[in-house]
């Protein structure tokens, strides 16, 4: 509801200071009425909605406290009362005249009227329609112009770290180069230069090189080579001109690992926090490495299946459940996001939601994983595949009551946080913008009289829930009382998980599969699981399948592996555990390759080395196929020194 739309109404004898009040309501954006006897405000208010109420008590015939109660008998809503006086100054009485009445608060005259127009504003802000940010606005344009990209991205201030992959999308233009300046919660700054279309630099204050790990992942160089050329290089010159100067390496393979290395960093700024982020034009830009778009949209692939949270998806596309969907300016049937894992899973889905009179219709329909649905559209809608058309009054309500019905359920298990979609980290803009974007499709009043009243009673159940995270987190004093209580319990569960998976890791080793998964699987409940966690998970059920092939089990152990993010895919338990399935689906060359480089990376880890000889002797050398061959390897093959 628009500011214009909310009607405050005022009731006061004094023709002079009701008129006076209305003339500063009406300044001030609101529609205000005023009357002067109790009998016209109930008259009034029976023949239009009202908003709010601020009545004097000293009235003709009836005091304001009597006709606050009136007005509370006759409705249903909980309506703001402000209750004002200019002859009652007793603070007993005013207390006295709240509780009597249920008034929201007592004034006494004179007061100040822009305290009064803030604490209405507070008072209905499910009310008052705050327009959609322009970042997320976008989501439903055709066309898109350099400028309106550019100016979305510096007007929307805070946003989360999950809304990254579309700020990068956005700045993939042909005719868009400069600078992003990305600031999380604790600080960190990260520079990502953008030049026509492609991302090439990624700055971070504390970059961690993934160059030498990547050069021997890649197969460009052996470990005991790298070490030689990282010893003789010293700091004279950086490793990567060093190599290619001792002719050990291609120029080429360089700008392959600096891309890879580029992308880890990129992905590394996209985590559960509140970011800012502002775009500064700019042609002098330094082209460390490229990342194209197909390059992107693998990139893309990589966080959707590890970065987006369930959670946050789902609050992400509530404010559009009421909207159809349309083929984006995007589409083409070539496009290289048609063929990322993540959209491929789910080949029918862009027809299902073109058919679909609504997003919510579309996701009643779907028969595949929830989480499957909302990860494969965040990726048609990243990509612009896919755009959001017009919101349609003609509401599917099976379709509302069901998924109203699933949304109690999990709101009921979330945090504060998570029922708006946010973090610990989140600013009061964010929260406030959160709120009303949710308010707009639960709050009652939104859903017109000709709603079911079970579906209309659902969506209370479901706004009070989120009202309630909304009044905690905005009250400075109520959010820090509960950012403890929650960070208490996080830091006692996190601590014993860490426990519970550092004793785990050692009965693997022992060869204690089963215990080590029970204490695995006490942790991933009691915690969220770090990368290392669900690795270890993902070691012992491979060691608990015996010598028969569990197809389905290891297709999921697969999914997972995929789903650890990419700055944490470069450590030697990540590739033991590749290893580890890569010998379950009987691949022994390239399991042993994952065991080599599990060694070359942690020299100690006895569980590798074990493997690597059970394996050595099932597997013989043989040529790489240039077809069929992993991506690694074949590039490995092309820019490898010559011997």
């Amino acid at each position: 509801m628009l500011k214009e739309e909310i009607t405050i109404l005022i009731v006061d004898d004094d023709a002079t200071f009701g008129e006076a009040l209305r003339e500063f309501f009406s300044r001030s954006g609101f529609k205000a009425i005023h009357v002067t006897k109790p009998d016209d405000a109930l008259s009034t208010l029976r023949l239009q909605s009202i908003h709010t109420f601020v009545i004097d008590c000293m009235l003709p015939k009836m005091n304001g406290r009597e006709l606050a109660k009136k007005i509370r008998a006759e409705t249903t809503e909980d309506i703001p009362i402000f209750l004002m006086s200019g002859i009652f100054r007793d603070k007993n009485f005013a207390r006295e005249a709240i509780q009597e009445s249920k008034a929201t608060d007592f004034l006494f005259k004179p007061f100040d009227a822009e305290k009064l127009v803030k604490a209405i504003e507070e008072q209905l802000d499910h009310f008052i329609e705050v327009p959609m940010a322009p970042l997320y606005e976008l989501l439903s344009r055709n066309e898109i112009s350099r400028k309106d990209r550019i100016k979305a991205i510096n007007s929307t201030g805070d946003i989360h770290g999950f809304d990254l992959p579309w700020v990068f999308s956005l700045l993939m233009h042909d005719k868009i180069s400069g600078h992003l300046n990305i600031i999380n919660a604790d600080g960190g700054l990260c520079g990502v230069g953008f030049h026509q279309g492609k991302i090439v630099q990624v700055n971070q204050t504390d970059s961690k090189s993934y160059f030498g790990v990547l050069m021997v992942e890649y197969g460009f160089i052996s470990q005991s080579d790298l070490d030689a050329a990282i010893a003789a290089s010293g700091r004279t010159k950086k490793l990567g001109v060093h190599l290619v100067d001792s002719n050990l390496l291609s120029p080429h393979a360089i700008q392959i690992v600096m891309a890879e290395q580029q992308g880890i960093r990129l992905s590394s700024t996209i985590s559960d926090t509140s970011v800012k982020v502002n775009f500064l034009e700019s042609d002098e830009l330094r082209q460390d490495a490229v990342i194209d778009r197909n390059a992107y949209v693998g990139l893309l692939n990589d966080w959707l299946m590890s970065k987006f949270t369930t959670e946050w998806l789902k609050d992400f596309y509530m404010p559009w459940m009421r909207y159809n969907v349309k083929v984006g300016q995007e589409y083409s049937a070539t496009h290289r996001c048609l063929n990322i894992p993540v959209v491929r899973r789910e080949p029918t889905l862009i027809q299902l939601l073109q058919e679909s009179n609504t997003l919510e219709e579309a996701l009643l329909k779907f028969e595949g994983p929830e989480d499957h649905f909302y990860r494969t559209l965040h990726g048609l809608m990243i990509c612009r595949l896919l755009r959001f058309g017009e919101a349609k009054t003609n509401v599917d309500y099976t379709a509302q009551r069901k998924r109203l019905e699933k949304l109690n359920i999990d709101l009921e298990k979330q945090t504060l946080f998570e029922r708006l979609g946010l973090n610990p980290k989140s600013k009061d803009s964010e929260i406030k913008r959160a709120f009303h974007d949710v308010a707009k499709i639960l709050h009652p009043d939104k859903m017109g009289p000709a709603v079911p009243p079970d579906v209309k009673d659902l969506a209370k159940t479901a706004f009070d829930k989120i009202k309630e995270a909304y009044d905690t987190l905005i009250n400075p004093e109520r959010k820090s009382i509960y950012l403890q209580e929650i960070e208490k319990g996080r830091a006692e569960s996190i601590l014993q998980a860490d426990h519970l998976s550092e004793t785990a890791r050692g009965l693997l080793s022992k060869g204690d599969v089963r215990k080590a998964r029970e204490l695995l699987e006490q942790a991933i409940k009691l915690a969220p699981p770090s990368s290392n966690t669900r690795l270890l998970h993902m070691w012992a059920k491979l060691k608990s399948l015996g010598p028969s092939k569990n197809i389905p089990l290891l297709n999921g152990i697969r999914d997972e592996l995929g789903q650890i993010p990419p700055e944490d895919r470069h450590q030697s338990l990540y590739f033991f555990v590749k290893g580890l399935l890569l010998k379950a689906t009987g691949e022994h060359e390239n399991a042993k390759k994952s065991f080599e480089h599990t060694v070359s990376l942690s020299p100690d880890f006895i569980d590798a080395r074990r493997e690597l000889n059970l394996i050595s002797f099932k597997t013989t050398n043989k040529p790489v196929d240039i077809l069929r061959g992993d991506l690694k390897d074949v590039v490995g093959l092309l820019f490898k020194k010559k011997k």
